[in-house]
């Protein structure tokens, strides 16, 4: 059973003061979930023990919905089932949120997924100190934050190979996506593989703001393009899924044939790529399962130190070659 810290202890965490912490603590006892003892010391009641060693675990996202972030929480509530674990769904809407330090110091394990928002320094400092949190799909590990990467950035130029193979030598790069460190890494490797093919291309960055569609902005910039006669690549590779529906749809508004006349790849496209027309070329990143059990594992044993290297990710990212890339076509 993990002891309950002092008020004083319990404020700090939370970042309230001693007397909210113990006006919170009042609170608890008052419905019976805590007792305080002759010698003044809160323990929990047991009559409700058979809840205390139930893991108590919270997925922490940003308050709008993509599918990438579904992916993390199905996989989240997938594994969580497999043991004595309960898991919360948290939003939050900016880093500012008190939500997230009350969150931190409510639960057992907290799975963390940031927003493209840059975490001010006051707020990462914060987290660096938590013993319960994980964070998935980007790396904070210099931070001492165990983390969870399935698409190492450097995996783009993978895509940028498969349409090298292919014959193609002149692929432009595509991202509608906010800015953030792994969208940023994912486009600077991009860069660094052109340099070192030699190969023409350019980078159409057209990010949206926070919250907003990605796939609408990734069509209007595609169609400026093809309306004003200036998009002459005929390989793309596309940042994330959502820039590459729109890139596809804006080609096949404008008569392209996608997988003849220009071949379109994506850094991601979950289960539902390989189901699309054309099918999408895509990396396949690997199960989360296994990962997210390592975690589950490490909240489990409680203010254990964590094992191993803090971030975690496939040495190898399997490419799923779909109807979209194809050979070089004579022009």
């Amino acid at each position: 059973m993990r002891e309950l810290p002092t008020e004083q202890e319990l404020a700090d965490e939370v970042g309230v003061s001693r007397m909210t912490a113990r006006r919170a603590l009042i609170e608890l006892m008052n419905k019976g979930l805590l007792v305080r003892k002759p010698h003044g010391k809160v323990v929990i009641n047991q009559e409700h023990a058979q809840f205390v060693d139930q893991l108590r675990l919270a997925f922490l996202g940003p308050a709008f919905s993509s599918p990438d972030f579904e992916n993390w929480r199905f996989a989240v509530e997938r594994v969580t089932a497999k043991f004595n674990a309960t898991v919360r769904n948290v939003d939050y809407v900016h880093w500012d949120d008190p939500v997230i330090p009350q969150t931190l110091a409510a639960f057992d394990g907290v799975f963390l997924v940031l927003s493209s928002e840059k975490i001010p320094p006051s707020l990462l400092e914060r987290l660096s100190r938590s013993k319960n949190l994980v964070a998935l799909g980007s790396d904070l590990s210099e931070q001492g934050i165990p983390s969870v990467r399935l698409l190492p950035p450097i995996c783009v130029q993978q895509l940028a190979d498969h349409l090298f193979d292919l014959g193609h030598r002149n692929i432009d790069c595509l991202n509608a996506q906010p800015h953030d460190d792994v969208i940023q890494s994912r486009m600077e490797h991009w860069s660094q593989w052109q340099r070192i093919h030699k190969v023409e291309g350019r980078l159409i960055d057209e990010p949206v703001a926070p919250f907003a569609s990605v796939a609408p902005k990734a069509y209007a910039a595609m169609k400026k393009l093809l309306d004003a006669n200036q998009f002459t690549a005929t390989g793309l590779v596309c940042i994330t899924d959502g820039a590459a529906t729109g890139a596809i749809r804006a080609l096949h508004d404008a008569g392209k044939t996608v997988g003849q006349d220009v071949s379109v790849c994506s850094v991601e496209s979950g289960e539902l790529g390989s189901m699309q027309v054309p099918s999408r070329t895509m990396l396949n990143p690997p199960d989360p399962g296994p990962y997210i059990e390592v975690c589950v594992d490490w909240f489990k044993r409680r203010n254990d130190a964590w094992l191993g290297p803090m971030l975690i990710q496939p040495a190898n990212i399997p490419l799923f070659v779909g109807e979209s890339t194809g050979q070089i076509q004579d022009r």
